[in-house]
C-alpha cells in the first residue's frame, strides 16, 4: 500500500521528464538543426539569430499545439471511457473528430475566417455527433457494441459531407489533405491561442468535478443511490469531452486513435480513479503526440510525415487487441 503511491510519483516524475526532453528536441531538430546554445540565446530573446525565427514562427507553436493536442484528446477519452462505461470509447471511434471536422471545415468554407471561432464550431460539431451516437446506440438496445457501430456510421458519413464540401469550395483552407490525416505542420499561434484557453479550462473543470466523474463511474444504479444527478452530471461531462475534442481538432486535424491509447496505458500505471487518471492521461498523450510528431520529421527526412498517419499505424493494432480481448477492462 505504502509502494503504490510511490509508483504513481514515479510515473508523473518520469513523464513530466520525458515531456521535457521531447520539448527541448522539438526545438532542436528538423530541416535545420539549432543547437542548444542557439535555442537559449533564442529563447532568452537574442532576434539577430536566424534560429530565432525559425522557432517562434515554426517549431515553438508546433510544440505547443503537440502538447495541447495530445491533452486534449487523451482527457476527452478518458471522461468518455468512464462517462459511458465503454472501453472502445474515443473521439475518433464515436466518430466525434469527423463531425468536428465537418464543422471546421464548414466554418472555414462558409464563414468570414475567423480563428477564434473555429474551436467552438468543432466543439458544436463534435457534441452533435455524440449525442446522435449515443440515441442511435440507446435506440439499437444500449450494446457497446451498438454504440460502436453507431459511431463508424457517423464517421463514413460525415467524412463523406466534408470531402463533398471541400469539392465544391476547393479554396478552403481546410480542403488540403494533412487536415483530413492530421497533422500539426504550419499551426499558428492565432488559431492555438483560443484553443488553449478552452483545453485548459475544460481540463479544470473535469479535474475539479473529479469525485463526481467517479461516482458516475460506478453506473448509474450506484450513483443513484449516492444521491448524484445522474443525467445532469452524464451531460455536462460530454460537454468537456466534446469541448476538448473540438478544441483538439480545429489546429491539428483528424488526428485519431490519442483518446483510445492514452487512457488505458494511463489506468496501468495509475488506476480508474479520475484525480489520478486524468493528470496521468494529459501528461502521457501530451509526450505521446510530441513523440510521434518528433519522429514524423526525422525518420523519413527531408520529407516530413503527418503525424496522424503514424498515430493510426500505432492506434489500428491497439484498436484490434481491444476488440479481441476476452474481457473489457475494468472500469470501478
Amino acid at each position: 500500500m505504502h509502494q503504490f503511491p510511490r509508483k504513481i510519483s514515479l510515473f508523473y516524475l518520469i513523464t513530466v521528464a520525458a515531456i521535457f526532453l521531447l520539448v527541448v528536441l522539438s526545438l532542436c531538430l528538423g530541416a535545420v538543426h539549432i543547437s542548444f546554445a542557439e535555442l537559449q540565446m533564442s529563447l532568452s530573446g537574442d532576434t539577430s539569430l536566424p534560429a530565432y525565427k525559425i522557432l517562434r514562427y515554426v517549431r515553438i507553436p508546433r510544440v505547443c499545439a503537440a502538447i495541447l493536442c495530445g491533452m486534449a484528446l487523451s482527457a476527452s477519452g478518458a471522461i468518455i471511457q468512464s462517462v459511458l462505461h465503454n472501453p472502445l470509447g474515443s473521439p475518433n471511434v464515436l466518430g466525434m473528430n469527423a463531425g468536428a471536422g465537418l464543422a471546421v471545415i464548414l466554418c472555414a468554407a462558409f464563414v468570414p475566417f475567423a480563428p477564434k471561432v473555429l474551436p467552438f464550431a468543432a466543439f458544436f460539431g463534435a457534441f452533435g455527433t455524440l449525442l446522435l451516437v449515443c440515441a442511435l446506440g440507446k435506440h439499437a438496445g444500449n450494446s457497446k457494441a451498438a454504440v460502436l457501430l453507431a459511431g463508424v456510421a457517423a464517421n463514413t458519413c460525415f467524412v463523406a459531407l466534408a470531402d463533398a464540401v471541400t469539392v465544391f469550395v476547393p479554396d478552403t483552407i481546410y480542403s488540403r489533405a494533412a487536415f483530413k490525416i492530421g497533422s500539426l505542420s504550419g499551426v499558428q499561434l492565432p488559431v492555438l491561442a483560443p484553443a488553449a484557453v478552452v483545453i485548459v479550462l475544460a481540463i479544470v473543470t473535469a479535474f475539479l468535478l473529479r469525485s463526481e466523474l467517479d461516482v458516475l463511474a460506478l453506473g448509474d444504479e450506484s450513483a443513484h443511490a449516492l444521491g448524484l444527478p445522474v443525467g445532469a452530471m452524464r451531460f455536462c461531462a460530454l460537454i468537456l469531452a466534446a469541448l476538448l475534442c473540438g478544441a483538439g481538432i480545429s489546429f491539428a486535424g483528424l488526428v485519431g486513435f490519442v483518446g483510445l491509447i492514452v487512457p488505458h496505458c494511463a489506468r496501468m500505471f495509475v488506476g480508474s480513479e479520475m484525480r489520478r487518471l486524468l493528470p496521468a492521461s494529459v501528461l502521457l498523450g501530451a509526450a505521446l503526440v510530441l513523440l510521434c510528431d518528433l519522429l514524423s520529421r526525422l525518420v523519413f527526412a527531408p520529407h516530413e510525415l503527418p503525424v496522424g498517419i503514424l498515430l493510426s499505424v500505432i492506434g489500428g493494432p491497439f484498436f484490434v487487441m481491444l476488440l479481441l480481448k476476452k474481457k473489457e477492462p475494468h472500469h470501478d
